[in-house]
């Protein structure tokens, strides 16, 4: 896809996925995300937030997106910044969004998704359920745009 202003592609390529401590949820959708979007040629990437971050990457994320054997970008949790919102082409949230960000992005809340402490395999096949849902209409919102 092309586009006559540079800084398009980066703006409408990111896709901010918030849970509450960035550490858990958020991770295992943007390593999951980002996975599927490199297998399909999409030109979207995926990072990982958290309203109050914590100071690491959840046990049972990291462990689980390990034996998954899924790449994970996100080596320490980070806070949800207004940057970030406001170049996100869509904000998945699984915690309640301060109402700022709402503003800058389309919002879109996952609460039906479990903790991966409680069970990961289920939070996992949850996510990956919605990821398959929210890249066709990514493809769908794409195609439109041509």
């Amino acid at each position: 896809m092309q586009h006559g202003n540079g800084a398009l592609p980066q703006q409408s390529s990111q896709i901010v996925f918030v849970c509450e401590h960035g550490a858990a949820l958020s991770v295992v959708s943007a390593a999951y995300f980002n996975k599927i979007a490199k297998e399909e040629n999409l030109n979207l990437h995926a990072i990982a937030r958290g309203v109050e971050p914590q100071k690491d990457l959840s046990v049972s994320a990291r462990a689980g997106l390990n034996s998954d054997g899924i790449p994970f970008e996100t080596r320490r949790p980070q806070r949800l910044s207004m940057n970030a919102a406001e170049h996100a082409r869509r904000i998945i949230t699984f915690w309640p969004l301060p109402a700022k960000y709402s503003k800058l992005a389309p919002v879109d809340a996952w609460s039906d998704v479990p903790p991966t402490a409680d069970n990961y395999g289920l939070a996992r096949d949850a996510i990956v359920k919605h990821l398959k849902e929210l890249i066709s209409q990514l493809k769908s919102e794409s195609q439109m745009r041509r």
